[in-house]
């Protein structure tokens, strides 16, 4: 798509350079339409290049605490007993991350969350990635049903990229070991990401016209 967008306004400054036979002020005009269309178009990719979703999923599960994860009361230790494990959840292509969402789904028969009384009980804060590394800010520890732990959500601050969004803990039941499958899933995402600012079009139209009035002025 930025390739298309490139190829048209490169068209666009050629076709500024012509000469015709009309007044100036009609030239103008049309130029500043021309500017004016081509700004939409672009603006009109901007966003439609924002609105893809990004995607929250669950990674590999890990029994040893990782550096990123916030756990100032220490209820933690790594590496962790042989039955329990910290699921990591993640995002990929955020644009500017706002708040967000989602449910742990499990098999309620093999694994549980698990409560060590943490400051966000099984659910525990992490940083963004390696360039970012602000915390994520957990608004709701989820609520604990058949199989699933819904409606975990915080913020992220206008995180962008890939990164981490939180990491949950959970425990092997009695009878079951870490060899069998835990039936780990991530559903009901909801994110807020913010779109490119309205003022960037206003910025851009009048330097497109600039720059097409002084390549028609050179020609």
């Amino acid at each position: 798509m930025a390739r298309k967008f490139a190829a048209g306004l490169g068209l666009f400054l050629r076709r500024g350079t012509q000469r015709t036979g009309k007044s100036h002020v009609f030239e103008v005009g049309s130029l500043l339409r021309r500017t004016f269309n081509w700004a939409l178009l672009i603006g009109l990719g901007v966003f439609a290049g924002a609105s893809q979703a990004a995607v929250i999923s669950a990674g590999p599960p890990t029994t040893t605490v990782p550096a990123a994860l916030s756990d100032p009361i220490a209820t933690l230790s790594s590496p962790l007993p042989a039955n329990e494990f910290l699921l990591p959840i993640k995002i990929t292509g955020a644009n500017v991350l706002q708040d967000w969402s989602f449910d742990v789904t499990f098999n309620g028969g093999v694994v549980t969350p698990l409560d060590l009384s943490g400051l966000f009980q099984s659910v525990y804060q992490t940083e963004f990635n390696a360039v970012n590394t602000a915390l994520s800010d957990i608004t709701s520890s989820g609520f604990p049903g058949v199989g699933v732990l819904a409606g975990i959500a915080g913020f992220s601050f206008g995180a962008s990229g890939d990164g981490l969004l939180a990491f949950v803990l959970f425990e092997f039941l009695p009878g079951h070991s870490p060899t069998e499958d835990p039936g780990i899933g991530i559903g009901n995402v909801t994110l807020n990401e913010q779109a490119p600012a309205p003022g960037t079009l206003v910025l851009l139209i009048p330097a497109l016209a600039a720059l097409g009035l002084r390549r028609r002025k050179t020609a």
